[in-house]
C-alpha cells in the first residue's frame, strides 16, 4: 500500500503598494457614476439655496417697505428726479441722468434696513452721481445681490458716461420696484391708436413740477399709499428680480440708480413687446445705451445671454423682470410673500398682477391657480350662433330696432384673418399667423357705432369724453365706456319689453366677426398708408400720422357691407378675451376667442397690428377700464321660434 502524505501550508500574505489597473478603472467608473448621479442634485441644491437667499433678501426689503409706509403714509417713489438744474422738464426723454437723478426707492429705504450709517453718508439734496455720493453709489449691498447673478460683481460696475465725458461708477443690484405693466406710450392715444393701460406724464413749468407714473406701485416723483391700491396686497407685485448688465455700459441692475431697467421695471405688459419675465425677443428692453451695447457685443450675444434690447430706441422706455434662475423669477407681493414665477406665465396674468388698478375680486380666489396659468396652446372652440331665425333669403337686408338703431345683414362667408396690410415688409409674429376663418351664418351688425344718444336711452347716462356745450354730440359715438359697460348695455337693451317681444337679443361681435365685417368679405390685403392723401375722404383714422377727430357717425361713406366707421371714429370692443397665441389655434369655423382671459380685444382696422412695423397690441385693455377713443357696435340675434 502506498500512502500519500499531504502537507498544507497557509498562503503567504502578499504585500501590495497600490491597486491593480483593473481595480483603478472600476473605482473610477464607480466614482464617475456617483458624480453623474449626484451632480444634478448638488447643482439643484445650490440653485435652491440661491433662490432661498433671494427670497430672504426680498422679504427683508418688503418689511422695509411697510416700515417706510408706516412712517410716511405712502410707499416710496421709484425715484426722485429733481427739476432744479434742468431747463427742459421732459426728464423722461432726457439723457442728462446724472444731473437730475436723486434718491431712488432703495436709498430711501436705507434707514429702514438698518443701514443708518450708509444713509447718513448720502446727501439726499444732491444727485446720486455727485462726487459727494461716490462712496454710497459704489458700495455693493449684499441685500441687493442675488447669488445666482454672475454679472453682479465688483469687476462689472456700471459705467455711466456723463455729458462732460467723465465716467461715473455704480455698484450693481438685482431687485427692482414695480413701476407697472402699462404701455410705454404716454396718454390714452387717439383715433389713430388708443392705448390700453397707458402711462401718465405731468409737467408744470410754472411750479417746476414733474411726475411720471404707470399702473404699478411707484412712479417717478409719484407715490401711492395702500389706500390707492385696488388690487389686493396678496395679489399685487411690489418688487421683482432684475439682472445686472452684462457689460459695464449696460445700465440694467444698478441698486442706487433710479431709472427704468436699473432699479425699476416698467411697461412690460400685454400692451408692449417686452411682456412677461425674461422676455427673449431681440427687441424687448428699451433703454439708453442699448445701441452702444449692440456695437460692442452684437445682437446675437445679447439674445444668447437673454439680455436683449432695442438698438435704435435710445431712451428709457421699458424693461422687464429678469434673472439667471432656471425658468423664472422671484417676485415679492405686497403682503410680504415671495413666489417664483415661471417664464411661461400667461401674459394676461403677468399684466394684471402688476397693476394696482386690478379689482381685488379678479384674483382673490385660487390665486396660485392664476399664477400657474401658463401661456400654452389649448383646444379652441367654435360656437354656432345661428342668429337669424328666418331663412337667409327671407331675412331683410337691414332693419331698425325699437330705439332706431340700424342693423345690416352680413352674409356668411370665409376670409383670411390676420392678413397683413399691403406694403408691410415685416415678418408676421409667429404667434399671430394669417389663417382662414369661416363665418357659417349670416348675422346682423350695427351699421353705426353705438351713439351717445343710443347709450343714454338705455343706460340713463352719457359718459362720453367728447361732449360739447356748443355742438349736439348725440349722434357722436359713445366712448369712455368699459367692456363691462358695453356688455351691460347689450343686456339691458335685450331686456326692454319691445325687444323681448320681438325676440331680439344683443351682444358684442367676436373678433372674427368684426374683422370679417371690416374687410367686407375681401381676401385681398388692405393698402395701408400712415399718411393721409389730400383726396382721401374715407374717414380712415387707424394708424394715421395725423389722427382725425371724433365726429358724427356715418359722416363718411360705408364699406361694401354697408357699415360705417369700421376704420374710423372710435375703436371698438369685441367679445373675445385676448391671447397673442390664439391665432395659432383658432378653429376654422366661427371662432369665439379664448375661453378665459384677463384683457379684452379692441379693434379699429382690418388688421390687429394697425399696419405698423412693430407688432404691438397697443389698444388691448382690461374690461374694467375705459378710454376716450374706445366705443362699440353690437350684433343683433333673432331667436328662433
Amino acid at each position: 500500500m502506498i500512502s500519500h502524505s499531504i502537507s498544507y501550508q497557509p498562503a503567504r500574505a502578499v504585500n501590495r503598494d497600490g491597486f491593480s489597473l483593473r481595480e483603478v478603472l472600476i473605482l473610477l467608473a464607480v466614482v464617475g457614476l456617483l458624480i453623474a448621479l449626484l451632480s444634478p442634485n448638488i447643482l439643484a441644491m445650490r440653485e435652491s439655496a440661491r433662490i432661498q437667499q433671494c427670497e430672504q433678501n426680498m422679504k427683508r426689503l418688503g418689511t422695509a417697505l411697510y416700515s417706510y409706509h408706516d412712517t410716511h403714509r405712502c410707499l416710496p417713489p421709484a425715484a426722485i428726479w429733481g427739476t432744479q438744474d434742468m431747463h427742459s422738464l421732459a426728464l423722461n426723454a432726457s439723457k442728462q441722468l446724472d444731473i437730475f437723478t436723486r434718491a431712488n426707492w432703495v436709498l430711501l429705504l436705507l434707514p429702514h434696513l438698518d443701514k443708518t450709517e450708509l444713509a447718513n453718508s448720502f446727501d439726499y439734496n444732491l444727485p446720486v452721481a455727485h462726487e459727494q455720493n461716490l462712496q454710497v453709489r459704489n458700495s455693493p449691498l449684499s441685500l441687493m445681490r442675488c447669488p445666482s447673478d454672475t454679472y453682479n460683481s465688483s469687476e462689472n460696475m456700471h459705467q455711466f458716461a456723463s455729458a462732460d465725458d467723465s465716467t461715473i461708477h455704480f455698484a450693481r443690484g438685482n431687485y427692482a420696484i414695480n413701476g407697472g405693466t402699462h404701455t410705454g406710450k404716454i396718454g390714452y392715444g387717439s383715433t389713430a391708436s388708443p392705448s390700453g393701460d397707458y402711462s401718465h406724464l405731468l409737467i408744470d413749468q410754472d411750479s417746476r413740477k414733474f411726475q411720471y407714473w404707470g399702473n404699478g406701485v411707484a412712479g417717478f416723483n409719484k407715490t401711492f399709499s395702500f389706500g390707492d391700491l385696488y388690487n389686493g396686497r396678496a395679489t399685487l407685485v411690489a418688487l421683482e428680480e432684475i439682472r445686472a448688465g452684462i457689460h459695464p455700459i449696460d445700465p440694467r441692475g444698478v441698486w442706487s440708480w433710479g431709472h427704468i431697467g436699473s432699479s425699476v421695471t416698467w411697461a412690460h405688459g400685454v400692451n408692449g413687446d417686452d411682456y412677461g419675465p425674461n422676455n427673449p425677443w431681440a427687441r424687448s428692453d428699451d433703454f439708453i445705451g442699448c445701441g452702444k451695447l449692440h456695437d460692442i457685443l452684437g445682437v446675437e450675444k445679447l439674445v444668447e445671454e437673454k439680455m436683449a434690447c432695442v438698438s435704435y430706441v435710445d431712451v428709457n422706455t421699458q424693461a422687464t423682470s429678469r434673472s439667471q434662475h432656471d425658468g423664472g423669477v422671484n417676485v415679492l407681493f405686497l403682503d410680504g410673500t415671495v413666489k417664483f414665477i415661471s417664464d411661461k406665465i400667461d401674459p394676461g396674468v403677468w399684466h394684471v398682477i402688476h397693476s394696482r388698478e386690478t379689482p381685488a375680486d379678479i384674483l382673490a380666489s385660487d390665486f396660485d391657480e392664476h399664477l400657474n396659468t401658463v401661456n400654452e396652446l389649448e383646444d379652441a372652440s367654435e360656437v354656432n350662433h345661428a342668429s337669424i331665425s328666418e331663412k337667409p333669403e327671407q331675412a331683410p337686408s337691414d332693419f331698425l330696432n325699437s330705439t332706431d338703431m340700424k342693423f345690416v345683414l352680413i352674409p356668411k362667408g370665409s376670409f383670411i384673418m390676420g392678413l397683413p396690410d399691403d406694403g408691410n415688409d415685416y415678418d408676421l409674429p409667429p404667434e399671430s399667423p394669417q389663417h382662414t376663418v369661416q363665418i357659417t351664418h349670416p348675422f346682423y351688425l350695427g351699421a353705426y357705432e353705438v351713439t351717445q344718444g343710443d347709450y343714454e336711452k338705455i343706460m340713463g347716462i352719457n359718459p362720453a369724453f367728447h361732449q360739447s356745450t356748443s355742438e349736439d354730440t348725440t349722434s357722436f359715438p359713445v366712448e369712455q365706456v368699459t367692456w363691462n359697460d358695453a356688455n351691460e348695455f347689450c343686456r339691458r337693451l335685450s331686456n326692454t319689453p319691445t325687444e323681448k317681444n320681438a325676440k331680439r337679443t344683443y351682444r358684442l361681435p367676436t373678433e372674427a366677426e368684426w374683422e370679417y365685417a371690416c374687410r367686407a368679405g375681401s381676401e385681398q390685403p388692405y393698402a395701408f398708408s400712415s399718411v393721409k392723401s389730400m383726396d382721401d375722404t374715407s374717414g380712415e383714422a387707424a394708424g394715421k400720422t395725423h389722427p382725425l377727430p371724433i365726429t358724427k357717425v356715418g359722416s363718411y361713406a360705408p364699406n361694401a357691407f354697408g357699415l360705417y366707421d369700421m376704420r374710423g371714429n372710435v375703436w371698438e370692443w369685441c367679445s373675445d378675451w385676448f391671447d397673442r397665441d390664439y391665432y395659432s389655434r383658432s378653429p376654422l369655423r366661427d371662432p369665439q376667442g379664448p375661453k378665459h382671459g384677463y384683457l379684452k380685444v379692441v379693434r379699429g382696422c382690418d388688421w390687429i397690428y394697425v399696419g405698423e412695423g412693430c407688432k404691438i397690441n397697443y389698444p388691448i385693455t382690461v374690461p374694467w377700464k375705459h378710454n376716450p377713443f374706445i366705443g362699440f357696435r353690437i350684433v343683433c340675434e333673432m331667436r328662433r321660434e
